[in-house]
């Protein structure tokens, strides 16, 4: 259910409210029966549209189909994202967020890794890591870089029984012993 489609019910449940309250009123003679007559008798009395009462009962109409044929039209389920295998005993998924994870726990065991982000993409073309580092100046860029490729690509496949094509690695930032690093918010 959407933002709108809640706003919606929840402004309907509250005129429900007041329309039960009413009709409790009524019921248990707290609301007078003389008022309840000069109501009704007002708006059947009058030759004049009243229009404002006509506005809401449309509107009300409207709301109660847009909720009964709504009930019919089947919801996206809202999985996460993840990459299904099919095992001899049964479908296993695993989450694109559980991979990353992995991803992030090896790559921080690399030499020369002070800070990373990581995403995990799964394509129709294979699965692909992309890895965000920053590194300490003392390693090696190259030797470094291939390392986290392989110890990634390798750990990831072995604990979660998935193929990954590709292993990118950016790197972000080169930061010195004497120099934090510089830390910068970005959206994505």
């Amino acid at each position: 259910m959407n933002l709108f489609d809640r706003f919606i019910l929840t402004i309907y449940s509250l005129a429900l409210i007041v329309i039960s309250i009413a009709a409790l009123g009524i019921l248990l003679n707290y609301i007078p029966l003389a008022v309840v007559q000069d109501t009704v008798a007002d708006i059947y009395g009058s030759t004049a549209v009243h229009i404002p009462y006509v506005i809401v009962v449309v509107i009300f109409f409207l709301i109660s189909l847009r909720f009964f044929f709504g009930s019919f039209i089947p919801q996206k389920s809202r999985q996460e994202k993840a990459i299904r295998q099919r095992g001899e005993y049964g479908e296993v998924h695993i989450t694109l967020n559980t991979i990353q994870s992995i991803a992030e726990r090896v790559a921080r065991k690399v030499k020369g890794v002070r800070e990373l982000r990581t995403t995990v993409k799964a394509l129709e073309s294979g699965n692909i890591i992309s890895l965000r580092v920053t590194v300490d100046g003392e390693t090696s860029i190259p030797e470094m870089t291939q390392a986290l490729q392989y110890e990634v690509k390798t750990n990831v496949e072995t604990i979660a029984g998935v193929d990954i094509t590709e292993v990118k690695v950016i790197v972000a930032e080169v930061v010195t012993q004497d120099t934090p690093p510089v830390r910068t918010r970005r959206v994505e």
